[in-house]
Order: C-alpha cells, then sequence, then structure tokens
C-alpha cells in the first residue's frame, strides 16, 4: 500500500509503474494491483502528485501474487517529520491525482484544498471550482450552477445517494447548500462528462461528495479537531451588544468548532464521527431603490434605507461504520444530521416617492399621485430547518465472475418560518408618516450621504417613532405571522453489476444497474392577521426597542424602531385563529431507471465507454389556496415522461502526463416545481371573471439537451496540472411561462374543467419552440513549486477562469436559461508554507449576472416591453489565512475574508434587446465589511 508519509493518510490515485510500462493507480485504500508483470526481480516506481518519487522492490514469482511492503511518499520540503501539517498543498495534490486517476472528465476538490472555509458552507467550497456559478441570497451561498445550468437542475449526491432539501419552502428543486454543513465530507466530485451510471437529469453536472473513513490512513486511531471565533469588523467588541438581534444584549464575536474522531475499532472494523458547530453573526446595512419605466424614461418610486442583522446557527454531525469481513466484501453504514437556524431583523425607512416623481441629477423629487409617504418597517424572522440523511452500502467481489453493489437510501429535510410559535412577530408593522411632498432625496445613485428635506416637518421627525402612526385591519399587512413549512422526503435504492471480460481482442468492462427514486415534497405556507386600532405618540414610543441604537446605513444615522417582541406581546393575542390566506402544496415523484455502460480498452491508452439510459418518471403535483375567506378547489396536474438517453465518451492518454477526455450525451432538464404547480385563485364568490391561474401545459414535458465535451489536462511532472474544456449544450424544449388573452384564458381553464368566465388573467407554463444553446470553456492551472530552490519550494498557486455564454432568439427562453449564471468567473488561490509558517490567499472574481429572471415575477419590475430586469454586478472578494504550527497537536490562525471591504451592487436593466443600455441602481452592499476569525486546530 501506498500512504503519505506527513499526514498517514492512504493515497489514492498514486501511480505504479512497473519496469516493462504496466502501470496502475492505488485504491481508496492506498492498494494496487499490477498485471502482467515479468517474473524475477523488478523495481516498482511510485509517485503522486507533490511528494517525492520512491522505488521499491518486487519478487515476482510465474502464476503467483507478490506483496511489496508500504511505500511511504514524503514531502520534498517539509522537515519536521513529527511535526503534521495539513493545508491547501496536500488538498490541492489529493485533487490533482484523483483528477487524474478518473476515467470521466470530473474535478475532484479535497477538504484542505482552499483552506479554511466559512461556517463549513459547501457552496463557499464549491465556488473556487471552474464551470461553478454560486448564487447568493445576501451573503448566503445558497444555489450552485453547473457550466450555465439553472441551480434547480443541479444535483447533490452523498456517497452517490441524492440528499433532501427544503428549498427555504419555495416552489423549487433548488438544493440550498445554506442548510447543510462540510463536517463529513472527505472530497468532492463534481462529473462534467455525463455517461450512462449517472442520472439523465444531470445536464450540468453531478456532485457527489464522498465522506470520510476510518480506512482513509493507516493510524488506529486519528482525532482532529479546530475552535475558532469570529465576528464583523464592522460591528466588532468582546462584550455584548444591544439590539441585534431581539431585546436581549448578545455576543457579536461567535464561537465555532469542528472535531472528527476516527477509529479502527478492529482491523476489518471501522468508525468515523464528524461534529460541526458554527455561529456566525452578520451586519449588513444596505440601500434599496424601486424603479418603473415608460418608454425610456424612468420613475423612481421607492426608496429605502435598511439594517439587517443575522445571526446563523449551524451544527451537523456525520457517522460512517464500515464493516470489511473479508477482502473481497464490504458493508457500510452512514448518517448525517445537519441543522440551521437563522434569527434574521431588518429595520429601516421607505421613501414612497409617489407615481411621477421628477429626477435632475442625482436628486429626486416626489410627485404629485400615488403613494407619497414615508415608513418605518420592522422584519423580524427565524428560518431553521433539519436535514437527515442515512445510506449504506454492500459491495461484493466475485473475482472474475464480476462485482455487485447495492446502496440504498432515506433523506429528508424539514424547512421552517417560525415567529409566534418562537415568540417572534415575522412582520410587525408599517408606520406611515403622512402623504407629505417629500422635497429631495440627494446622492440616490451610490452609497454616499442621503439627505432628506421634508418640508412640512424637520428631518429629525422621520427619527422618532412616536411620529408615526401603527393600525392594521383583518386583512392588512402591518400585524401578521406567517410559519411557514416544507418537507422534502427522498428514498430509494440503486445498484451495480460489473464484469470484466478480458478474453477478447478489446477487453470490455460491462456495467449494468438500476435506481428507483421517490420524492416526496409537502409545503404548507399560511398567514394570520390581526386588527389593531390606530396609535400614534406615547403609545406608539412605549414599543420602542430600547437597545436598537445602530446607524440604519451608510451615515443616515439612527431611527427608532419597534420591538417585536413588545408587539406580539401586546397585540399578538389580536392575530386571527384562522389564516386569512394559505398555500398548500403537494408533489410526488417517482423515477424509474436502468443502465448499461460499456468500457472499451480499445488500446492501452485508449479508452471508450458506451452505452444508455433509461428513465421513467411520474409526476403528480397538487395545490389549493385559502384566500379571502374562500377556500379554492384543489388543482392537480399529473405529467408522465420517459426516454433513452445514450452517451459516448472516451479517455485517451498518449503519453502519461496528457489525458483527454470527451463525450457527447443526451440528457434532460425535468420541469421544476414552480412550472408544474396548478395555482388557481377563483376570486371572490359570485363575482364574475375575477380569477386568475398559472398553470403547466397539459402536454409539459422536460427540456432537452444535446451535451458535447471536449477536456485536455496535462500533468506537470508529479506536481501540477493545466487544463483546457470546451462544452456545448443545445437545448430544446426549454420551459417558459406565456400570458394568455382572453380566448385563450378560457380554453385553457375549460381544459382543467373550470367555467369560461371565471377567470380573467392566465399564464401557462410551455415548452417553447425555440431552440438555445450555451457555449463555454474553462481554464485551469495548478502547480506546487517543489522544483525551486528554498524557500520558494514552498509556493503552490490554482486558478481557473470559466467562460459561459447563453443565447437564444426567444428572449423569454434566454432569460428564462441564465438566473443566476455568471457570464465569466475567475478564481485564483495562492499559498505558501516554509516549516511552521503557511498562508493561503484565495481570490474569486464573477462577472454581473442575473438574479432574477423572467419565470419568477419578484426579480423585475413594470410589464411588457418596459420590464426592468435586476442583476448584480461584477464582484472580487479576497481572503487571507495564515497559520503557524506549535506542534503537531496544536496550530493557530487568524482568517479575514473580504479584506479589501468589496460590496455588490444590483442594478435594473432594459428587458428587451433594445433597452439593454438601461441600466438603474437597486441594491447597494450586499456583503458587508470585512470578517475576521481566529483559531486553533490540531490533530492527536
Amino acid at each position: 500500500m501506498v500512504v503519505d508519509k506527513g499526514t498517514g493518510k492512504f493515497l489514492q490515485g498514486a501511480e505504479v509503474l512497473a519496469p516493462n510500462g504496466v502501470q496502475a493507480l492505488t485504491d481508496r485504500t492506498g492498494t494496487f494491483i499490477l498485471n502482467d508483470v515479468p517474473t524475477g526481480s523488478q523495481e516498482l516506481t511510485v509517485s503522486y502528485s507533490g511528494l517525492q518519487q520512491s522505488k521499491v522492490n518486487a519478487v515476482v514469482a510465474d502464476g503467483q501474487t507478490t506483496s511489496v511492503s508500504t511505500v511511504r511518499l514524503d514531502t520534498e520540503i517539509l522537515e519536521l517529520e513529527k511535526l503534521e501539517i495539513t493545508s491547501m498543498r496536500e488538498g490541492m495534490s489529493q485533487a490533482v491525482a484523483l483528477q487524474k486517476a478518473s476515467i470521466q472528465y470530473k474535478v475532484v476538490a479535497a477538504a484542505d484544498q482552499f483552506g479554511e472555509i466559512s461556517e463549513g458552507n459547501v457552496g463557499e467550497y464549491l465556488k473556487f471550482l471552474p464551470g461553478v456559478t454560486i448564487d447568493y441570497n445576501v451573503n448566503d451561498a445558497r444555489g450552485v450552477s453547473l457550466r450555465g445550468l439553472s441551480t434547480a437542475f443541479t444535483i447533490v449526491a452523498v456517497d452517490g445517494t441524492p440528499m433532501a432539501g427544503a428549498s427555504s419552502v419555495d416552489d423549487t428543486r433548488r438544493f440550498e447548500f445554506e442548510q447543510i454543513a462540510m463536517s463529513n465530507v472527505e472530497t468532492t466530485e463534481l462529473y462534467k462528462t455525463v455517461t450512462p451510471d449517472l442520472p439523465a437529469t444531470a445536464t450540468g453536472g453531478f456532485v457527489n461528495f464522498v465522506t470520510k473513513s476510518a480506512f482513509d490512513h493507516e493510524e488506529v486511531q486519528r482525532i482532529t479537531y479546530n475552535v475558532s471565533f469570529n465576528a464583523p469588523s464592522s460591528n466588532f467588541s468582546l462584550g455584548k451588544k444591544d439590539g441585534v438581534w431581539g431585546n436581549d444584549k448578545e455576543y457579536v464575536v461567535r464561537p465555532n468548532l469542528d472535531v472528527n474522531f476516527s477509529r479502527k475499532i478492529t482491523p476489518k472494523l471501522g468508525l468515523n464521527v464528524a461534529y460541526r458547530f458554527s455561529e456566525k453573526y452578520d451586519d449588513a446595512p444596505r440601500i434599496i431603490e424601486n424603479w418603473t419605466i415608460t418608454g425610456r424614461v424612468p420613475t423612481l418610486t421607492q426608496y429605502n434605507i435598511q439594517d439587517e442583522q443575522k445571526l446563523t446557527h449551524r451544527e451537523s454531525l456525520g457517522t460512517k461504520l464500515e464493516f470489511r469481513p473479508t477482502d473481497a466484501t464490504s458493508v457500510f453504514v452512514g448518517g448525517q444530521w445537519n441543522y440551521y437556524n437563522l434569527l434574521f431583523t431588518q429595520r429601516g425607512l421607505s421613501f414612497n416617492l409617489g407615481s411621477n416623481s421628477t429626477l435632475v441629477g442625482d436628486t429626486v423629487k416626489s410627485g404629485t399621485s400615488g403613494t407619497r409617504n414615508v415608513t418605518n418597517g420592522q422584519l423580524q424572522r427565524r428560518k431553521h430547518g433539519e436535514t437527515y440523511h442515512f445510506n449504506s452500502g454492500l459491495i461484493h467481489d466475485f473475482g472474475s465472475a464480476g462485482k455487485i453493489s447495492v446502496t440504498p437510501y432515506v433523506s429528508r429535510a424539514d424547512g421552517y418560518y417560525d415567529d409566534v410559535a418562537e415568540g417572534f412577530i415575522s412582520s410587525s408593522q408599517t408606520l406611515n408618516y403622512s402623504a407629505l411632498a417629500i422635497e429631495g432625496i440627494s446622492d440616490i445613485t451610490s452609497a454616499g450621504n442621503v439627505t432628506v428635506n421634508n418640508g412640512a416637518r424637520p428631518t429629525d421627525d422621520l427619527r422618532d417613532l412616536g411620529n408615526y402612526t401603527f393600525s392594521n385591519t383583518a386583512t392588512g399587512t402591518n400585524l401578521q405571522s406567517r410559519p411557514w413549512e416544507a418537507i422534502d422526503e427522498k428514498n430509494g435504492v440503486n445498484g451495480s453489476y460489473i464484469v470484466e471480460v478480458d478474453e477478447i481482442t478489446i477487453p470490455v468492462t460491462f456495467n449494468t444497474g438500476f435506481a428507483l427514486d421517490r420524492v416526496n415534497r409537502e409545503i404548507t405556507r399560511p398567514t394570520y392577521r390581526g386588527a389593531v386600532a390606530s396609535i400614534t405618540g406615547d403609545t406608539l414610543r412605549a414599543l420602542q426597542d430600547a437597545g436598537y441604537t445602530e446607524d440604519v446605513a451608510f451615515g443616515f444615522g439612527s431611527v427608532q424602531a419597534v420591538d417585536p417582541y413588545l408587539v406580539y406581546e401586546t397585540y399578538g393575542g389580536n392575530l386571527s385563529a384562522i389564516p386569512s390566506v394559505n398555500d398548500l402544496r403537494d408533489i410526488q415523484e417517482q423515477n424509474y431507471a436502468g443502465y448499461l455502460r460499456m468500457d472499451f480498452q480499445v488500446t492501452p491508452k485508449l479508452l471508450v465507454i458506451g452505452g444508455a439510459r433509461y428513465e421513467l418518471r411520474e409526476i403528480d403535483a397538487t395545490a389549493s389556496l385559502f384566500s379571502n375567506n374562500i377556500q379554492q378547489k384543489p388543482a392537480t396536474t399529473n405529467l408522465d415522461f420517459d426516454g433513452l438517453y445514450p452517451s459516448l465518451s472516451f479517455k485517451f492518454t498518449p503519453v502519461r502526463q496528457i489525458a483527454i477526455r470527451g463525450g457527447v450525451s443526451q440528457t434532460i432538464g425535468v420541469p421544476d416545481y414552480s412550472d408544474i404547480l396548478p395555482i388557481v385563485d377563483e376570486g371572490a364568490e359570485l363575482t364574475v371573471n375575477d380569477g386568475k391561474f398559472t398553470l403547466p401545459s397539459p402536454d409539459l414535458g422536460p427540456y432537452h439537451s444535446t451535451n458535447y465535451d471536449l477536456g485536455l489536462d496535462y500533468y506537470l511532472n508529479n506536481s501540477g496540472v493545466a487544463g483546457v474544456a470546451i462544452f456545448r449544450k443545445n437545448i430544446t424544449d426549454a420551459i417558459v411561462p406565456r400570458s394568455l388573452n382572453a380566448v385563450d384564458t378560457d380554453a385553457v381553464a375549460a381544459q382543467y374543467g373550470y367555467a369560461s368566465d371565471v377567470f380573467s388573467t392566465g399564464v401557462l407554463n410551455e415548452n417553447s419552440n425555440q431552440h438555445a444553446s450555451i457555449n463555454g470553456f474553462e481554464l485551469s492551472y495548478a502547480q506546487n513549486f517543489t522544483f525551486l530552490p528554498s524557500p520558494f519550494n514552498g509556493l503552490s498557486i490554482q486558478t481557473n477562469y470559466t467562460y459561459v455564454d447563453v443565447g437564444s432568439k426567444d428572449l423569454d427562453t434566454e432569460y428564462s436559461l441564465s438566473r443566476a449564471v455568471a457570464p465569466q468567473a475567475v478564481n485564483v488561490v495562492l499559498g505558501y508554507r516554509y516549516r511552521r509558517f503557511s498562508t493561503t490567499i484565495t481570490n474569486n472574481w464573477v462577472d454581473e449576472q442575473l438574479y432574477g429572471g423572467f419565470v419568477n415575477t419578484s426579480y423585475f419590475s413594470g410589464s411588457g416591453d418596459n420590464r426592468l430586469l435586476r442583476y448584480k454586478d461584477e464582484l472580487i472578494t479576497t481572503d487571507v489565512k495564515v497559520e503557524y504550527a506549535f506542534m503537531k497537536h496544536l496550530s493557530a490562525y487568524v482568517v479575514v475574508r473580504n479584506i479589501f471591504n468589496n460590496g455588490r451592487q444590483e442594478f435594473f436593466r432594459g428587458y428587451t434587446a433594445d433597452k439593454r443600455d438601461i441600466e438603474l441602481p437597486m441594491r447597494y452592499g450586499e456583503f458587508g465589511d470585512p470578517y475576521i476569525t481566529f483559531g486553533i486546530r490540531g490533530t492527536f
């Protein structure tokens, strides 16, 4: 077996070369098998990226199996043998070795490859990989887009089994990474070439987290720990502070703990347990502007100054128990539990400027019609959830008769927005100032000084809570509770049988298998509202949050805000026992799949992989709406479709240092939940033509993609890799919503069994008849500079560039495919290690990207040709980590994230092609100030 001398880890992907040119790669346990080696004494060469090459002797007897002694590969620069250091260097070497060993074109990332990851959020880890775009919500990495595909079509798996996700209680398949933490992940595999053993829905790719194992290293027992504290630089304090979340003082410096226990209980039984606890406080002031546009004339309708504090709490526990009774049999049982708890509070002022405000230079004056007032709003909610994932596996090798594996799994994610049940109120009030004319707001296009001139009253009155009026009717939104919840359940089993046939001219490996997956998604979104008589003056001042004295945003100054706990204590009893609105969703889905994969070893240097996958999918979606005290009847849609999805790929290694991989495949994009859910509102009773609906077309199906992939990797003398990859996806049947005219509205309603005089408006989700394409390329380079003289041999670099272009003649199709896709992205990760000292500098740049899209109407304003799409501006962030190792058991480090304090702005851009030059500011201040982490870690 082959072992890293410095860390004790078994090395997967190490190359073992015999004198006659026969070579093999080590598996996860560091073992290898060389066939067709001549008899007699043979010197084998063992090499691994970033480590010194080694030699080992083997005496080979005819017709017998020969064992060799353990090979321990050492680093070229680490001379302190007793001092175990794991950093970016070891992680990168592991990733390069695994990528080189891969048959398919995939990217492999190791847990230590990019240094300390914020909160263990997997999205922050994936963003450094080529072809990946992260979809952020403020500063939370939520969704992942792969090679230009929607985040809803990214498949996330643990040891090959799909993981459930509650997706913020939204109608989407999107897997949101904020609800999990990477405490138990050894490596991440990002597949980019689709083969028959992968799901047909892996159009963009397939993300698989490989969990840690007690058999990953040679020690009988290993314990690692990482303890840290973090805080934002903008609100740093060692003591408690008022008003940051509720009515109690809280510390802004928050703790983090990461512990991993790994033990071989017996030589054949191993256990790995990983636990992570993290908390993070964020302070995020921002300015938000809302616009409308008529022709080419923009009108600012609302200007918001908003302050937000968040406390994010995560915990995760992962285990894997493995039993290897014989060399041919392996059994494992794994489980993960993740807990996510976010408490966020938003406070601030909204300046409503009417429907015809005027803009001169950088100053706006309110209009003469429409809503013209100032509101003082407060929102506090608690978002939390748990994710459970259990899988097990049996692998048995029958020798020449083949190998069989079976893996069942059960996964469940619960997501909640709790308020009243936890003592919170979701939206306690909107406080109306009065319908005055607002003379001017200056500096609206930047985060500079904001000046409000209010002719009827002094500006200071805006800060006094008693000058506002709080009132709410039973249908209003100033006092409401929204305890939403979602359940996502996935379960199934997959299996495979692999047999090698090498007594023929072209040796071939047959891989046949199956997958059975079931999904159950339930969403409940009730809203309870209560009536409150108008209060103002001292009565309203009595509800003030006395601890909140923050500057609202960007120098505007402090504004008095209500205490949500006092509001609930005083008026929570007014909430109705019956929800005024309740959205119910239920989705049942079954997928049956079978595949045949054949690997042809055409020559020792050329491997061709061909085959096909068959999938049958059945989806039943039901939605019902309670609104205006009327229970609408449930609406149901049923979608069934199947298909055969062939693929052909290859790996060609003309010389040891070059690997060329490519392929062509056919895949599908399954309709998102928002595409298939029938949302029907029949309107008020006894009223004609006041209803509305959004329905899937009766013949709605998946979109189809033909994928072309080609990549070349050049491995640099055991110390790195340089690569280039190009890809193209030809997409048909993309799903887009179409607004219906009166005649079509009645016709579609009739298809679903409704009367013709019920609805005034209708939207139909259907497959577009327009083609679209996604083209792009990726460049990557990674190297450990071990060949340089000391002290420069401690340098290492990882860098990549991604370009993606989404195009279609149909705007609806183009925008529906472009959401959350960054056209360009660059990552540069620099590392340096000298004896006990190491540092990592990570840089991530993303181009501007469409944040909203045509599918989600909440992300643009206006209608028709006057729509304004919401974009995020380009952003570059730099994180710096410095670490010093005192001994094997103790290293100290400090990390500063976003060290240059770069914030990300959002803006509106014209929807149609002739208005794309129109850009208007929307939001400033998304990411906040630099974030500081101090920690210690070590190994026992």
